[in-house]
């Protein structure tokens, strides 16, 4: 449920939802916020000078953080205690495998693997977008990445018509390498291509500065791409996907942005349950 005396807190939630499909992209949202209250961005590789009143971020692979306050007066954490609060950045999803290419039965699909503990009806007859982080060489030889959101339906899992399938809405057994690749074209030069090839036409349209030559390498997912939405009469309930878990880590990124300082504070968003 959400909470009517708070709009701008529940339409900033989702905002983070919408532009966060994949536990990158969530990363670098509550990196981006924090860095605008003025949090520094450390490094593990090198040597920290801490100071009181200090406030930090730490990530690792891009798609898990941990930032914290340091309190502003004498008494340090040990004496003063502190506040931590823990989250993760990932959801159940469907991942790209790495060979993924399927042109088959006219279609052109994508092979998938299962993350986490998905619902699979679901995923069905939905709008499929595609994001996460790719690497890259340049023409000069340097590797770089990036990431990547289609932003836009571009797949579907269809289901059969029902005069095909009579027994669907009895019992409904789902195999993920049979019935969940995904559609992303019909016949035609488009299934000649290679899943990288596709990446890197889609990173040149939306990064047409993008020096990328080649793509190497990529960890991709599928997402619905219907936006977060306020639903009820009153608007009173939220429906999206990704709610499990970035809804607890934005209510933390938020309780760390307005914490007083008076004790060490810390959230900590791994990127995996």
């Amino acid at each position: 449920m959400t909470d009517p005396q708070h709009p701008s807190l529940i339409e900033g939630f989702l905002d983070f939802l919408q532009r966060s499909p994949t536990p990158f992209h969530a990363t670098a949202n509550a990196v981006a916020a924090l860095q605008q209250r003025g949090f520094q961005l450390l490094r593990e590789s090198d040597s920290w000078q801490l100071e009181q009143g200090g406030r930090y971020i730490v990530t690792r692979n891009d798609s898990a953080l941990l930032a914290f306050t340091l309190p502003a007066g004498t008494e340090g954490a040990v004496t003063s205690g502190f506040h931590l609060a823990g989250a993760h950045t990932d959801s159940p999803c469907l991942k790209v495998k790495p060979s993924p290419e399927l042109p088959r039965f006219g279609c052109f699909q994508l092979g998938v693997e299962v993350y986490g503990g998905v619902l699979l009806n679901p995923w069905f007859d939905r709008d499929l977008s595609l994001a996460g982080r790719v690497t890259y060489v340049d023409g000069s030889g340097q590797l770089g990445s990036t990431l990547l959101d289609f932003a836009r339906p571009v797949a579907v899992i269809p289901s059969l018509a029902i005069h095909l399938d009579r027994g669907v809405n009895e019992n409904r057994s789902i195999n993920a390498q049979l019935h969940l690749p995904p559609v992303l074209s019909v016949s035609g030069e488009e299934a000649q291509l290679s899943f990288r090839d596709i990446l890197l036409a889609e990173l040149k349209r939306a990064q047409p500065d993008s020096p990328a030559a080649e793509i190497l390498d990529y960890e991709m997912a599928l997402y619905d791409a219907q936006p977060p939405a306020r639903t009820g009469l009153a608007g009173e309930l939220i429906s999206s996907a990704r709610l499990d878990n970035l809804l607890s880590c934005y209510v933390g990124l938020q309780a760390l942005l307005q914490a007083d300082g008076s004790r060490a504070a810390m959230i900590v968003l791994t990127d995996h349950e």
